[in-house]
Protein backbone atom coordinates (compact mmCIF):
# COMPACT_ATOMS: atom_id res chain seq x y z
CA UNK A 1 0.00 0.00 0.00
CA UNK A 2 2.50 2.54 0.90
CA UNK A 3 6.17 2.10 -0.38
CA UNK A 4 8.58 3.88 1.10
CA UNK A 5 10.55 5.80 -1.20
CA UNK A 6 14.52 6.45 -1.06
CA UNK A 7 14.32 10.56 -1.05
CA UNK A 8 12.75 9.98 2.49
CA UNK A 9 15.20 11.69 5.36
CA UNK A 10 14.78 13.47 8.47
CA UNK A 11 12.01 15.18 8.59
CA UNK A 12 10.74 14.19 4.89
CA UNK A 13 8.66 11.25 4.44
CA UNK A 14 7.93 10.38 0.76
CA UNK A 15 5.84 7.41 -0.15
CA UNK A 16 4.05 5.71 -3.29
CA UNK A 17 0.71 5.30 -2.41
CA UNK A 18 -1.66 2.20 -3.61
CA UNK A 19 -4.41 0.53 -2.14
CA UNK A 20 -5.11 1.50 1.20
CA UNK A 21 -5.23 -0.72 4.19
CA UNK A 22 -5.65 -0.87 8.00
CA UNK A 23 -2.14 -1.92 8.35
CA UNK A 24 -1.03 0.01 5.84
CA UNK A 25 -2.22 3.32 7.44
CA UNK A 26 -0.91 1.58 10.76
CA UNK A 27 2.36 1.68 9.77
CA UNK A 28 3.08 4.74 8.10
CA UNK A 29 1.25 6.93 10.82
CA UNK A 30 3.60 5.18 13.47
CA UNK A 31 6.20 6.43 10.65
CA UNK A 32 5.41 9.96 11.14
CA UNK A 33 4.52 9.89 14.57
CA UNK A 34 8.33 8.70 14.62
CA UNK A 35 9.27 11.10 13.02
CA UNK A 36 7.46 14.29 14.54
CA UNK A 37 8.96 13.02 17.73
CA UNK A 38 12.18 13.53 16.17
CA UNK A 39 11.61 16.69 14.55
CA UNK A 40 9.04 18.04 15.47
CA UNK A 41 7.20 18.40 11.99
CA UNK A 42 7.47 16.19 8.69
CA UNK A 43 7.14 16.64 5.36
CA UNK A 44 5.27 14.71 3.34
CA UNK A 45 5.20 13.38 -0.14
CA UNK A 46 2.97 11.13 -2.01
CA UNK A 47 2.95 9.56 -5.70
CA UNK A 48 -0.49 8.47 -6.33
CA UNK A 49 -0.60 7.31 -9.70
CA UNK A 50 -2.94 4.76 -11.72
CA UNK A 51 -5.60 5.27 -9.30
CA UNK A 52 -9.41 3.83 -9.98
CA UNK A 53 -12.30 4.02 -7.83
CA UNK A 54 -11.70 0.78 -6.36
CA UNK A 55 -7.85 2.58 -5.05
CA UNK A 56 -9.94 5.73 -3.98
CA UNK A 57 -12.58 3.75 -2.30
CA UNK A 58 -9.97 1.71 -0.49
CA UNK A 59 -8.36 4.70 1.47
CA UNK A 60 -11.22 5.52 3.50
CA UNK A 61 -9.85 2.31 5.50
CA UNK A 62 -7.57 5.71 6.79
CA UNK A 63 -10.67 7.22 8.89
CA UNK A 64 -9.84 5.22 12.09
CA UNK A 65 -6.32 5.35 11.71
CA UNK A 66 -6.70 9.16 11.47
CA UNK A 67 -8.67 9.44 14.59
CA UNK A 68 -6.35 7.49 16.66
CA UNK A 69 -2.87 8.63 15.54
CA UNK A 70 -3.89 12.02 13.66
CA UNK A 71 -2.58 14.05 17.22
CA UNK A 72 0.17 12.13 17.23
CA UNK A 73 1.90 13.93 14.30
CA UNK A 74 2.40 17.19 12.88
CA UNK A 75 2.51 17.41 9.10
CA UNK A 76 3.59 20.91 8.23
CA UNK A 77 3.71 20.67 4.30
CA UNK A 78 2.01 17.72 2.11
CA UNK A 79 2.67 17.79 -1.35
CA UNK A 80 0.87 14.45 -3.89
CA UNK A 81 1.16 13.77 -7.41
CA UNK A 82 -0.85 12.11 -9.42
CA UNK A 83 -2.70 11.25 -12.56
CA UNK A 84 -5.80 9.72 -11.63
CA UNK A 85 -9.48 11.95 -10.89
CA UNK A 86 -9.66 9.57 -8.24
CA UNK A 87 -6.43 10.63 -6.30
CA UNK A 88 -7.10 14.11 -7.02
CA UNK A 89 -10.70 13.67 -5.41
CA UNK A 90 -9.56 12.26 -2.40
CA UNK A 91 -7.09 15.41 -2.38
CA UNK A 92 -10.17 17.76 -2.51
CA UNK A 93 -12.26 15.94 0.24
CA UNK A 94 -9.13 16.14 2.26
CA UNK A 95 -8.95 19.64 1.81
CA UNK A 96 -12.29 20.74 2.51
CA UNK A 97 -12.25 18.32 6.11
CA UNK A 98 -9.30 19.80 6.71
CA UNK A 99 -9.86 22.55 9.18
CA UNK A 100 -11.99 19.72 11.77
CA UNK A 101 -9.70 16.94 10.74
CA UNK A 102 -7.12 15.30 12.87
CA UNK A 103 -4.61 14.78 9.59
CA UNK A 104 -4.55 18.63 8.64
CA UNK A 105 -1.33 19.69 6.95
CA UNK A 106 -0.25 23.36 7.45
CA UNK A 107 0.23 23.78 3.72
CA UNK A 108 -1.17 21.34 1.23
CA UNK A 109 -0.79 20.87 -2.81
CA UNK A 110 -1.74 18.80 -5.47
CA UNK A 111 0.55 18.64 -8.61
CA UNK A 112 0.37 16.66 -11.97
CA UNK A 113 2.51 14.33 -13.21
CA UNK A 114 4.24 16.89 -15.63
CA UNK A 115 4.72 18.83 -12.70
CA UNK A 116 7.21 16.20 -10.38
CA UNK A 117 10.01 18.35 -10.72
CA UNK A 118 7.66 21.45 -8.93
CA UNK A 119 6.32 19.32 -6.54
CA UNK A 120 9.51 17.91 -5.41
CA UNK A 121 10.68 21.80 -5.18
CA UNK A 122 8.32 22.85 -3.57
CA UNK A 123 8.37 19.95 -0.87
CA UNK A 124 12.17 20.80 -0.05
CA UNK A 125 11.49 24.59 0.45
CA UNK A 126 12.41 25.45 3.75
CA UNK A 127 9.60 26.60 5.50
CA UNK A 128 8.75 30.50 5.98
Amino acid sequence: MFEILDVTDENLVAVRVGRGTPKGYDELYSLLVEKTEQHGRVRVYEEVTAWTFQTFLSHFHGIAPDLRYGSGFTISRYAAIGDSPWAKLLFVLWRAIRPVWPVAPDEMRYFSLDAEAAAQEWIQEREQ
